[in-house]
């Protein structure tokens, strides 16, 4: 085998491979990265407020420096108030030291019971066990047994101080080269922009511009977004402990709004240490109860409403998404990754839309439905699943109207199964079902809208009752009494009968008289046929793939040659084909129509007379001009 002849490796191990590198890359690298990706971050959102100051006429270095002070001074301020308020709070606590002990007794007197018995069976089985072991010895070895115990040095006083500080000065420090780093960024913002540009979109300048456009634009708005949506939990916090009786809500107000920008655990953080201060300054159990209540409500709301709708909607990434970011990005880089979750999976989210290799980031991590409307209806009549089709109709005509519905959903994928039954690719049996299912949802709906065409042809009769007769209301006699006479033919196939079923709801919603056919009807008795559409305004051929124009095409010549002044219009549902040469192949003077709405369209424009109105719209029509 020569080297040109070696096959290819398959672009998804070469995807998996690289998505290992970049892992290990991060989890690696992170005493470098986390101070990296802070920065830019804060960048992101501090970046507003530079532009803002330079265009009011204030220098590049002094805005950035204006905006770097400003904004971690007021961190720095925030975090002095909260040690302040624990302070002031720390003298206080021998006070309370009575009501926990209260409430610890009570407990221990609930649990008395229950521990004197556990202990009673350990220390039982701990003697049988010893007096066990002592029988299985030979106490006249001569090996004595020694103890043995470990002493540890004393530790250095460096050590001790490292051991107290060494976290601290940590934190510090990556506190220190955050800002440096911020400062630096903003300053040279533009140029660090055209450089990653240049390095990155060699040769494809407008899909990186647009991606870090796209991403600057997504992590500001979650980042707004979750700063609002904390500020309103701990106002909500403040303002209930405030209600409930414990002092100094603000600042536990200010602990869960803080402790809400780490996902999922800092809620619960700032929760446990404001349930621990009402249980210590609180001589019975209603504040402790009625604070966790409080807690367990707002959270419950916020995370089950308010953070999978607005971050759905702000950043695209789903709610499941975001859990499963913030559980790996923990993994990968400690309590910080959970700060930092959500605005690297938005990122990812704006790379797998921009870049092909990485659509499947978009597929996995995003909001956008991967399926078009015929694919997922397809995809549930395969797994047989009924219901589900009855669903995303009654979703679908929610927003759109029922042509509109037929044409982008159903009717592609009923031809979809049409090919796929001709090429094999599915049984007999599915295929039946596929069709029958279909039929019986379009029988289900035109149930429901004759039902519903009852129920407004009622109340136009009630409102023709109740106004005196004029000459509005006999115009209104007149002109809704005619209706147009259609028929709708299948051509050849089941799916073609479906389709025409579709059809005739569709011009029955507009007032039309529609008839249709069966294919047994089209085989059998043509007389019959042939009278019906003699008297018809308009005869509608359906046909759909995969041999839609050669069917189309044989009962057209048959209908020209026994009616040849018939108005013929012939739909091709979902054609894959040139429009033009079918519309030679099928000739015959009929009109080519792809949709149901088109359809309808050359049906309002074929036939001379208008289309009638119901009697309550045009009565409507007459209060408002009167």
């Amino acid at each position: 085998m020569t080297r040109s002849d070696k096959p290819a490796q398959p672009p998804l191990m070469i995807t998996l491979a690289s998505v290992a590198v970049v892992i290990a890359a991060l989890y690696l690298g992170k005493g470098v990265l986390i101070p990296l990706t802070l920065a830019v971050l804060l960048s992101f959102l501090l970046s507003p407020l530079c532009d803002w100051l330079e265009r009011r006429g204030l220098r590049r270095i002094p805005s950035v420096l204006a905006t770097a002070a400003l904004a971690f001074t007021a961190l720095g301020i925030l975090i002095w108030l909260v040690v302040v308020q624990i302070t002031s709070l720390t003298p206080k606590f021998p006070e309370y030291q009575q009501n926990i002990e209260t409430k610890l007794r009570s407990v221990q007197e609930y649990a008395a019971t229950t521990l004197s018995k556990v202990t009673k069976t350990a220390q039982g089985m701990g003697e049988q066990l010893v007096s066990t072991t002592t029988e299985g010895e030979d106490l006249s070895t001569e090996n004595p047994i020694y103890s043995v115990r470990v002493v540890t040095s004393p530790a250095s006083p460096m050590q001790i101080f490292g051991g107290m500080f060494g976290s601290l000065l940590e934190v510090v420090g990556t506190a220190g080269i955050v800002i440096v780093l911020v400062v630096f960024f903003l300053i040279r913002r533009e140029d660090l922009r055209d450089r990653f540009i240049h390095l990155i979109g060699k040769g494809q300048v407008t899909v990186t511009t647009q991606m870090l456009e796209d991403a600057g634009a997504r992590v500001s708005r979650y980042l707004s977004t979750l700063f609002l949506i904390n500020l309103t939990f701990g106002v909500s916090v403040s303002v209930g402990l405030f209600v409930i009786g414990v002092p100094n809500a603000m600042l536990w107000g200010i602990i869960a709004s803080v402790m809400r920008f780490v996902p999922y655990i800092g809620p619960w953080v700032a929760a446990l240490m404001a349930i621990g201060f009402s249980l210590a300054i609180s001589t019975g159990w209603s504040m402790p109860l009625l604070t966790l209540g409080l807690f367990v409500v707002l959270e419950l709301f916020s995370n089950n409403f308010l953070e999978p709708w607005l971050y759905g909607r702000n950043t695209g990434v789903s709610g499941v998404a975001v859990l499963v970011a913030a559980v790996f990005w923990m993994w990968l880089w400690g309590p910080i990754g959970l700060l930092l979750a959500t605005p690297l999976t938005v990122c990812l989210l704006v790379l797998g839309k921009h870049i092909p290799q990485l659509s499947f980031l978009d597929v996995l991590l995003g909001t956008e439905p991967v399926f078009e409307p015929h694919d997922r209806v397809y995809q549930r009549l395969l797994a047989a699943d009924q219901e589900e089709v009855a669903e995303l109709l009654e979703g679908y005509l929610k927003e759109k109207p029922l042509a509109e519905v037929y044409d982008m959903a159903f009717i592609p994928a009923m031809a979809l199964g049409e090919v796929h039954w001709q090429l094999g690719e599915i049984n007999e049996s599915k295929h039946e079902f596929i069709i029958q299912s279909l039929k019986e949802l379009i029988e289900d709906q035109r149930d429901r809208q004759q039902e519903r065409r009852a129920r407004e042809q009622m109340v136009d009769r009630e409102i023709a009752a109740g106004e005196q007769a004029s000459e509005q209301t006999i115009r209104v006699d007149k002109i809704g009494s005619s209706e147009r006479s259609i028929v709708c033919l299948p051509s050849r196939s089941k799916a073609d009968e479906i389709a025409a079923m579709m059809l005739a709801q569709v011009l029955e919603s507009g007032g039309n008289r529609v008839q249709t056919f069966s294919l047994t009807a089209l085989a059998d008795e043509m007389l019959e046929l042939v009278e019906a559409c003699r008297a018809a305004d308009v005869v509608c051929i359906s046909s759909t793939p995969p041999a839609a124009v050669m069917h189309a095409r044989y009962l057209s010549k048959r209908l020209r040659a026994r009616l040849p002044q018939a108005k013929l219009i012939v739909g091709l549902w979902d054609p894959q084909g040139d429009l033009d040469k079918a519309r030679e192949r099928i000739g015959c003077d009929a009109i080519l129509v792809t949709t149901l709405a088109d359809a309808e369209r050359q049906i309002n424009s074929t036939i001379d007379h208008p289309l009638p109105r119901p009697a309550s719209q045009i009565m409507h029509s007459v209060s408002q001009a009167s």
